[in-house]
């Protein structure tokens, strides 16, 4: 009886200890955008709560204008600033280590140079319209999408 309870003990305490562990291949993604691929997503060696994540970014179907790629994470947003062309057929690695939980909550989002000069003009004919502090914000996220794409023709 001694032994079987040491037995399952020990089932149970090498249990606790695997479940705490998440191996970067065996987490599950679902795609946060049609272009970018996951290529490594595990534990910062060393370090709790920290991640190694690197994505990569694919023309395939068109040539894409990268403004922005977003990295984010259940405890951390990070904004890289990219301000490139991608060639159809080409591809681009992102990547940081990031702040998180959990290996399976890191995303990653890519904005274009359409989406950030759509959010210029939206941002200008909001304007007229808003209050003072809507206006301080309006104007940081006007001086953050003008800095990414540089001078607007």
């Amino acid at each position: 009886m001694k032994t079987k309870l040491a037995i399952l003990a020990s089932i149970v305490a090498a249990a606790l200890v695997l479940s705490s562990y998440q191996s970067g291949s065996a987490v599950q993604y679902e795609p946060d955008d049609e272009y970018i691929t996951k290529v490594k997503v595990e534990p910062y060696k060393g370090k709790q709560d920290l991640w190694v994540y690197i994505v990569k970014v694919c023309a395939e179907d068109k040539s894409l204008r990268v403004v922005e790629v977003i990295l984010k994470s259940d405890m951390a947003e990070i904004h890289e600033g990219v301000n490139k062309s991608i060639p159809k057929g080409k591809c681009s690695f992102y990547g940081a280590v990031m702040k998180a939980k959990d290996g399976g909550t890191l995303g990653a989002e890519l904005v274009e140079d359409h989406e950030a000069r759509d959010k210029i003009s939206q941002l200008k004919s909001e304007i007229p319209n808003l209050s003072k502090q809507q206006l301080k914000t309006a104007m940081e996220e006007y001086r953050h999408w003008t800095f990414l794409l540089g001078p607007i023709k």
